[in-house]
């Protein structure tokens, strides 16, 4: 009869194996998702940009400008 436990030995283990594929699996991706991700934040960064842009033109317009 196999044993149904499960000690913390293999629970690190366990996650040791994981992380390994999953660097091994980065690795191979190289630095396509940096770019990703930066052109994701630079896009953002210029549409909050722009949005603060406008509303303190609408702010200006309307007298509510402090």
């Amino acid at each position: 009869m196999a044993s149904l436990m499960i000690t913390m030995t293999d629970v690190f283990y366990a996650i040791g194996d994981f992380s390994q594929k999953v660097f091994k699996g980065m690795r191979s991706l190289g630095h396509g998702p940096n770019i990703v991700l930066w052109i994701i934040i630079g896009g953002l960064l210029v549409y909050w940009t722009m949005q603060i842009i406008k509303q303190t033109k609408d702010a200006d317009k309307n007298g509510t400008l402090r």
